[in-house]
């Protein structure tokens, strides 16, 4: 493995790192109070999966080009971190039915992302 690969690898695990720990915890970086409503909690640590999700791209995606397979796993590991910060949003705040509508939609969407990749990386 050559240097170049090795230093992608370790910000790609820093990042997914990074993402899980401000998913748990997203006060470490922001002053606003917990929202009282679980819906709302659980929104505030959503995007903290995009850096889960930058990092698995790094991790399993090494290459920029041809453009179409990198699109394809730019969107399905976006989705993936997404929805596993999601996961641990309804796991620590508590569930709710929009919640789980929203993990159906992301799978869905997440579906047809992966079929795409397999298709266009070959």
């Amino acid at each position: 493995m050559s240097d170049n690969a090795l230093v992608v690898k370790l910000l790609a695990a820093a990042l997914i790192l990074a993402g899980l720990i401000l998913v748990w915890n997203p006060e470490l970086v922001s002053n606003k109070p917990i929202p009282s409503d679980n819906f709302q909690a659980i929104e505030r640590r959503i995007w903290w999966g995009l850096l889960i999700g930058f990092g698995m791209l790094l991790l399993f995606h090494p290459t920029w080009r041809p453009w179409a397979p990198t699109l394809a796993a730019t969107g399905s590991a976006l989705m993936v971190g997404l929805l596993v910060a999601r996961l641990i949003g309804i796991a620590l705040d508590g569930s709710v039915a929009k919640q789980w509508l929203n993990v159906g939609i992301e799978v869905v969407l997440l579906i047809p992302l992966v079929a795409w990749y397999l298709r266009v990386r070959a």
